[in-house]
């Protein structure tokens, strides 16, 4: 009798961890967009750098969101090359990068995490890599870690931390 109790205590245990794996693996599955950009995109002024710029590119780009809010972004470019329209001054790349995106509704914030390359774009009221305020549009390639907190309405840049270098696309291509 009490190896029956046991066996059956056992049976009972194994149904109940079934049924705790099976919970999360029943959740919603992720969402994934895999995004291959046209092979050239050109970037007005003002959308990028105060001048004109083209860029030649490879890759791709996939976006994971999950049910818990997180969005996840894996992009791979290779020999991604921008090019002032004005004077054709080049910056080449090699562009690859994890980022992982969560809003906080209860703040209207988005808090982000990229580490790779990533490229980054500030508009005159963000707050730059230097913790100043930023009066001009420019682009920064960064190599490392990058944690930023944006307006989760405006999309304004309220904070960002770069642990890495980082160079300014628009100045190099000045």
């Amino acid at each position: 009798m009490v190896r029956l109790i046991r066996s059956a205590r056992g049976a009972l245990i194994a149904v109940v961890l079934a049924l705790l794996v099976a919970a999360p693996a029943a959740a919603a599955q992720p969402t994934r967009t895999v995004h291959s950009p046209s092979p050239v995109g050109h970037y007005p002024a003002g959308t990028g750098c105060e001048f004109d710029v083209t860029a030649y590119r490879s890759g791709r780009t996939a976006n994971t969101v999950f049910s818990d809010g997180r969005e996840v972004v894996e992009t791979h470019y290779l020999d991604y090359t921008m090019v002032n329209d004005a004077n054709g001054k080049t910056f080449v790349i090699n562009f690859v990068h994890h980022e992982v995106d969560r809003y906080d509704a209860a703040n209207d914030v988005i808090h982000g995490r990229s580490s790779g390359d990533t490229i980054f774009t500030f508009v005159p009221g963000d707050v730059g890599p230097d913790g100043a305020t930023v009066d001009h549009i420019f682009s920064i390639y960064a190599k490392g870690t990058v944690t930023y907190v944006i307006d989760g309405t405006s999309f304004a840049t309220l904070a960002i931390s770069i642990q890495g270098s980082y160079t300014d696309i628009c100045a190099a291509l000045s």
